[in-house]
């Protein structure tokens, strides 16, 4: 006998659709509730799989996207080779044959974790809090038959995994703001040193040749920068490359007081 999937309603052989609900019947209320319950199960597992790829990706993106965005063009770097104000490796590493990366310093990354964490855990906990809320019988989801409990399974692992997660980015981000205090000192000591002994007359003096001291104030740019991390590299060792970029990046205007 066929049956409503929608209001449980039973007929007589040769009847296809529910005269209140305007809904298919079906064979067997149980086959049509397996089918249902199955297809549940399919799409959260993708789900579950999609967002575990994401949260191991999603940071390689940023840095691919923000690399991309800030590598010159090749045409620019050749012909600045040609001009000879940049070095071939120089050239090389600018258009990501040599990777450089964008450093992302520790504030940004506690920052970045902790504000993950926060997502990640309201999210599960949440979700955690309407599977026993479906329990105990205070709300109802629209599951039936016996493979509910293997949906529900599904979608608890889940959630689970996000508070797992969650309390995995909180761990990061504390550890990451223990090292933006070191990291913080750390740039207040190269800021006062870069303040006292490194100026523009500094790194200029003997650094360009008589052809070279004509070029344009960008096309400076780059034997300039080289100088100033050699400076630098000098005084503090082992200093991270990336680190350092930023760091000389953001000073380079505060001495010559030009955009690159």
């Amino acid at each position: 006998m066929p049956w409503c999937p929608k209001c449980k309603n039973e007929y007589y052989e040769g009847i296809k659709v529910c005269a209140d609900c305007k809904t298919e019947l079906v064979d067997s209320l149980e086959e049509w509730e397996k089918a249902q319950n199955e297809a549940r199960e399919e799409a959260l597992k993708e789900e579950l799989a999609a967002y575990t790829e994401m949260l191991s990706e999603e940071e390689l993106c940023e840095e691919n996207a923000e690399r991309e965005e800030d590598s010159p063009d090749m045409e620019e770097i050749k012909e600045a080779e040609g001009s000879g104000k940049i070095s071939e490796k120089k050239a090389r590493r600018d258009a990501g044959e040599v990777s450089r990366g964008v450093y992302r310093n520790y504030e940004e990354k506690a920052a970045d974790n902790k504000s993950s964490a926060y997502t990640l855990l309201g999210v599960g906990a949440v979700g955690v809090l309407v599977i026993l809320l479906h329990f105990l019988g205070i709300i109802r989801l629209p599951l039936y038959g016996s493979s509910k409990f293997i949906v529900l399974g599904v979608i608890g692992a889940m959630f689970l995994f996000f508070i797992v997660m969650g309390v995995v980015s909180m761990k990061n981000a504390g550890k990451y703001a223990k090292k933006a205090e070191s990291e913080k000192e750390l740039t207040k000591e190269l800021e006062k040193w870069f303040v006292e002994y490194v100026t523009a007359e500094k790194i200029d003096d003997g650094l360009f040749s008589e052809e070279e001291a004509e070029f344009s104030e960008e096309q400076k740019y780059f034997k300039r920068f080289d100088k100033m991390k050699e400076l630098l590299s000098e005084r503090f060792l082992n200093l991270n490359e990336g680190y350092m970029d930023r760091f000389l990046d953001k000073h380079y205007q505060d001495i010559f007081g030009e955009d690159r």
